[in-house]
């Protein structure tokens, strides 16, 4: 029943939909409180982290990201512009949720 009423573009805006995220929090509290969660829950919700977090390290290792360079054709002009705060910057507006993971772990 929840998985229809979230994956069905039918239900996108019904009032049940709009609660259980108003109440996702809450909800995600008490599976994890659950007896079963070590077993279920918890794997599965760090599966889904670990989904969310690749997809952003791949966009951001991908060659259309504008990350990758040459050594070979890097002149000397393109390093003494380089600027490591301003590449934090841009990695923070594209990938918030690793930097958020980041920020937490150091």
């Amino acid at each position: 029943l929840i998985v229809t009423l979230l994956t069905s573009q039918e239900y996108e805006n019904h009032r049940f939909v709009t609660e259980l995220f108003a109440h996702s929090g809450e909800i995600l509290k008490a599976f994890s409180h659950h007896p079963a969660s070590q077993y279920q829950f918890v794997p599965n919700l760090i599966n889904v982290a670990e989904s969310t977090y690749l997809q952003e390290l791949q966009c951001l290792a991908s060659e259309g990201s504008g990350w990758h360079f040459k050594a070979s054709c890097t002149s000397t002009k393109q390093l003494e512009d380089f600027n490591l705060r301003e590449m934090a910057q841009k990695m923070e507006v594209s990938t918030p949720k690793w930097w958020s993971l980041l920020g937490t772990l150091l």
